[in-house]
């Protein structure tokens, strides 16, 4: 019986190209440097600087986060007034669902976001953070099967504090056992039959590069020996990767090879920690923009970060979702709330409380106008106190960011887009107008994420009809059209993208 794929569409999810470059030239990435050396290299650009949730769903659907209306696993209600998980459909159909639904076989591994399966050979939910339910598994019984030989889903929640050398070294591992594991998985279902495409993610990059990008989530000073044992941990789940996409590409065989990076990583650019604070000083401390509970957030913070995490982490995923948007909108008089910061990861989320539109609005269009330049000069006018650089790069209305969509309601009305400079370099900020900010933890990132997203993603193809060397650029939105063309497929209409190779040769 013949087994494999035709096309292997793997993810290596917010690589590093330059790591992964560094990498090649130690040979300690053979398989992506073998892939490069035949391939084609291209950039991918996208909506993900503003938008970082957004991207999968942008990927999957080829459709923009206009139309998906997705941008984190938190968002905003205009009717509740508050923070909620939303909808798993909302997202959209991803792609590869339209090969099965036109015959094709598929076999799907962890794609990020991706709705629960009902047909085809499909795992979701697994082992990357990036889902909005539990693990689901299609055929019947395939999950139960996993599990079996696997044990439950290795997904661990995140701590968002400064981190211990400890948890680092674990997740490393952690990291560095999914990859292994995954290829396993994805192994054992490529022995039972030929798939028209395999589709994949390799999620231990991306949360290894927001843990392990440097030392500035590390809560004390590490030692020499610490600091060379971190220097290698993201490396290490780099190279235990590449060593797992070769098990993978060994076990398919495909026609045709397309790895792909969505997004980037970095150090860490967000502000978010003191973002509140920009605002409430902007807005003059008259407004009740940055809630009326900062005397309990302080009580809160005064709780030690490892207990509160495992309380939070023993409750069912609905009350923990809940207790994160109590923090963030609760207690609130909306009527003298204008505008609320909302839940995100690294742009700065501002939404404005809009009397046509949020079911306790308060803002007229012209009010709303008049308010968005305020905060916009404001937020502009903070810099770092030490070198006088800004903080803000930019401040975005989400209409000058993103093409028109039904869904762009659903989405923040305003985008803060940080300076390119580490968050973790300040001493404070500090603003003419606004006065000055201690940040919370010189020389460190409060959140413990020593890494964060970049905009650019890349994708690297290789086959035998496919071009060698410098790939043509293109967008996320141009993936899924171009893996429905190479498997003879016209792409539906709805999406947005093209692609960025013609059909393959007959």
């Amino acid at each position: 019986m013949s087994t494999g794929a035709r096309v292997a569409l793997i993810a290596l999810d917010a690589a590093d190209l330059d790591l992964l470059d560094r990498l090649v030239d130690e040979g300690r990435a053979p398989v992506f440097g073998g892939l490069k050396a035949k391939g084609a290299l291209g950039r991918l650009s996208s909506w993900g600087g503003w938008l970082p949730g957004s991207v999968w769903p942008t990927f999957f659907t080829s459709t923009p986060p206009s139309q998906t209306g997705f941008h984190h696993y938190l968002q905003w209600s205009p009717d509740e007034m508050s923070m909620r998980r939303p909808d798993p459909a909302q997202v959209g159909t991803p792609f590869w669902r339209h090969v099965t639904a036109e015959g094709g076989k598929v076999i799907a591994l962890d794609m990020p976001f991706a709705p629960a399966p009902t047909s085809g050979t499909e795992l979701t939910g697994w082992a990357t953070l990036d889902s909005l339910e539990p693990p689901h598994a299609s055929p019947p019984g395939l999950l139960e099967e996993i599990e079996a030989r696997h044990g439950p889903s290795p997904r661990v929640a995140e701590m968002h504090a400064l981190q211990s050398m400890a948890a680092l070294r674990k997740l490393r591992d952690e990291q560095v056992a999914i990859a292994g594991m995954l290829a396993q998985i994805a192994e054992d279902l490529l022995a039972r039959e030929r798939v028209d495409l395999l589709a994949m993610t390799f999620p231990g990059l991306h949360r290894g590069g927001h843990w392990l990008w440097d030392e500035t989530g590390l809560a004390s000073e590490p030692t020499s020996a610490e600091r060379a044992e971190l220097a290698q941990a993201l490396p290490e789940v780099y190279a235990a990767t590449d060593a797992a996409l070769g098990r993978l590409l060994d076990a398919a065989q495909p026609d045709e090879v397309i790895l792909f990076s969505l997004h980037g990583m970095g150090p860490n650019t967000s502000r978010l920690e003191i973002l509140d604070e920009m605002l409430h000083r902007v807005l003059g401390g008259a407004s009740d923009a940055t809630g009326p509970m900062r005397g309990i957030e302080r009580l809160r913070q005064a709780v030690p970060a490892e207990l509160r995490h495992r309380v939070k982490d023993s409750l069912p995923t609905a009350l923990q979702d809940r207790l994160t948007g109590f923090w963030r909108t609760g207690g609130r008089d909306w009527q003298s709330t204008p505008v609320l910061t909302q839940v995100a990861d690294l742009t700065g989320y501002l939404r404005l409380n809009l009397a046509d539109r949020e079911s306790q609005g308060m803002l007229s269009p012209e009010a709303a106008r008049d308010l968005s330049e305020r905060i916009i000069d404001g937020l502009a006018s903070f810099a770092d106190a030490d070198t006088g650089a800004p903080v803000v790069r930019r401040t975005a209305r989400i209409e000058d960011v993103l093409p028109p969509g039904e869904n762009l309601r659903m989405l923040p009305d305003l985008l803060v887009d940080w300076a390119e400079s580490p968050a973790a370099l300040h001493r404070a900020v500090v603003s003419p107008e606004f006065g000055t900010i201690d940040w919370p933890t010189p020389g460190r990132h409060p959140s413990g994420r020593a890494g964060n997203h970049r905009a650019g993603g890349f994708y690297l193809a290789c086959g035998c009809s496919l071009p060698s060397g410098a790939g043509p650029g293109g967008d996320i939105l141009d993936l899924a059209p171009t893996v429905l063309s190479r498997l003879g497929l016209t792409p539906p209409a709805a999406m947005r993208g093209r692609p960025l190779f013609g059909s393959p040769d007959p």
